[in-house]
């Protein structure tokens, strides 16, 4: 009797199923992809920002032009190697009542996995006192 106790007690399954193992290894791996996916359209975008703050530091940004901000903005673009955001369709820099606007309006679609895309979408404005 006491022997087919114990034989009961160990044929119970103790840890995860093989299923469970691969489904939640699968939902890793796709996690995995779509972050090593997502990762430079968001690095690109740290890039665009740290630009922008470069402005909102510069001593002497009152005495500049609109054209001239303009220019040194799509300049400071290409010097830290900002390659797929076009700086006319996505910044937009306005000056209004010594107050500089700059927005930055845009969309980044990455093919994931065949037919799925992933697609993030930026809108930030930052106003600077003149």
């Amino acid at each position: 009797m006491k022997n087919q106790k114990t034989l009961r007690q160990g044929s119970k399954q103790r840890g995860a199923s093989m299923i469970l193992v691969l489904i939640v290894l699968a939902m890793a791996a796709l996690c995995g992809l779509i972050g090593i996916k997502v990762y430079p359209i968001y690095f690109e975008h740290w890039q665009l920002q740290s630009v922008v703050k470069s402005f909102e530091e510069e001593p002497e940004l009152s005495k500049l032009g609109l054209s001239e901000i303009k220019r040194r903005f799509s300049t400071r673009m290409q010097t830290n190697n900002i390659r797929d955001i076009d700086f006319r369709e996505a910044v937009s820099i306005t000056e209004q009542d010594a107050v500089l606007s700059i927005v930055v309006e845009y969309e980044s679609r990455v093919n994931v996995y065949k037919n799925m895309d992933a697609v993030i979408v930026f809108d930030e404005t930052t106003e600077i006192d003149l």
